[in-house]
């Protein structure tokens, strides 16, 4: 399935110490039974299973220290590879052993009636109800914890090598043409050895799908459809896959754009906001900037992003809830987005990042004017796990590379990838 009380003494440095000292605390546990519940010493303990923490600077194991110091009960983070969770999950929900809370991507049809219901939480957060999507009974399944959008990045310092500009506002964005003539003319003037690198991903290739008009396999009725746009885009993504502007190796045989980018061989990374805080730290060679993504018709973007979810009959059923809804007290959620380098879903929370201000702004900036037709990401990300006929994988991803392997055209893949979404 388809591609998250300030204390105003407690700094980021101090943050960091204080997860460190939960992370000790933790080592000491044993794995709990019950949905990962205990007592200890009269105190509850609820597990907290999740995702890449540590890439993001430990914010969730921050929030669960600050919690335990303002009420006693402990949060044990759990931290697993991003591709065992999804197995994680399914085992203990088989095993009927889920824990309590999770921080997900996706919903799993298999769970997503073991969830309890957060819409009184959601109203009295104001979190912001484009990004809510109701279960068929009306509950509220899951809350996002944090926003990502997919962007553009550029290597700064090939593009003024070469003397080619590049935008910086949304009002000012290049379109797909000018986009892969600039990237290339980088190409030849930098010794760059690609124009652009964009992630085998389902998700980045969605939002090409909106720039150019498409609404990417929106639903029409209680069916996946498809559009002539969708094949549009595909020909274009097979061309420049195709002549030297982007190199094959990524989507048929899996090379790492995030790699090949923080090599400095590339122009341009068509990837996501996600990717910021990671640069601010890892990229010492060369200058990049976020820039405005291109467009075709329209600009636009995906959306996607993280789900705080509780579940059902675990022993710890209101203690959950208790934290979610400490979590998204303005203050809590304010100091997690700051330190994770995270997206907010309230609009009207006003974060002041300790780096890359102006990269975090565009990216919202990205989000406010998304002209992107068809379903709304983060909604979908939710329905999907209540359709009649779930599917499996990334079809746009699996099917494409189909494409670029020369297996077959662009309105062949779209007819399969609409197929593959209605279970067929």
């Amino acid at each position: 399935m388809s591609e998250q009380t300030r204390i105003s003494s407690i700094s980021r440095r101090q943050f960091g110490l204080t997860a460190f000292g939960l992370s000790a605390l933790a080592v000491g546990l044993s794995a709990c039974s019950g949905g990962g519940t205990s007592a200890e010493g009269g105190a509850k303990t609820l597990q907290l299973v999740l995702s890449g923490d540590t890439n993001q600077g430990g914010a969730f194991a921050a929030a669960a220290a600050k919690y335990k110091e303002a009420t006693g009960i402990t949060i044990e983070v759990v931290d697993v590879p991003t591709a065992d969770i999804t197995t994680k999950l399914k085992n203990a929900a088989t095993a009927n052993d889920l824990l309590a809370l999770a921080r997900v991507t996706g919903l799993d049809p298999l769970w997503v009636n073991q969830l309890q219901d957060l819409s009184e939480i959601a109203k009295a957060r104001n979190i912001d109800g484009k990004f809510l999507q109701t279960a068929p009974d009306g509950t509220l399944p899951a809350i996002p914890s944090d926003l990502t959008a997919v962007g553009l990045f550029v290597n700064k310092s090939l593009f003024d090598k070469a003397g080619v500009a590049y935008p910086t506002a949304i009002g000012n964005s290049w379109t797909w043409d000018e986009f892969v003539a600039a990237v290339n003319q980088v190409r030849e003037k930098a010794g760059a050895k690609y124009g652009m690198v964009m992630d085998r991903s389902g998700h980045r290739l969605r939002a090409m799908m909106y720039e150019f008009g498409s609404d990417a396999f929106a639903k029409n009725g209680d069916k996946y459809a498809a559009d002539e746009k969708a094949v549009e885009t595909l020909e274009y993504f097979q061309k420049i896959n195709d002549d030297a502007t982007m190199p094959k190796s990524v989507w048929l045989s899996g090379e790492d754009g995030n790699a090949m980018f923080k090599s400095g061989q590339v122009a341009a990374y068509y990837s996501g906001s996600w990717q910021v805080a990671d640069f601010n730290k890892n990229i010492k060679d060369f200058e990049w900037l976020s820039v405005p993504l291109p467009k075709k018709e329209v600009n636009a973007t995906n959306l996607g992003g993280g789900f705080m979810v509780a579940f059902k009959d675990t022993g710890a059923d209101e203690e959950a809830k208790k934290f979610i809804d400490w979590f998204y007290d303005d203050a809590n959620y304010t100091e997690f987005a700051k330190l994770g380098g995270y997206l907010p879903v309230k609009e009207s929370l006003k974060v002041e990042y300790p780096y890359q201000q102006a990269s975090f702004e565009l990216y919202q900036q990205q989000i406010a004017g998304n002209q992107a037709k068809g379903d709304n990401a983060i909604k979908r990300v939710v329905a999907e796990a209540y359709a009649e006929t779930p599917f499996s994988g990334d079809p746009l991803r699996e099917e494409t590379v189909k494409m670029l392997g020369g297996s077959q055209d662009a309105k062949t893949t779209v007819e399969n990838i609409v197929k593959l979404y209605n279970g067929a």
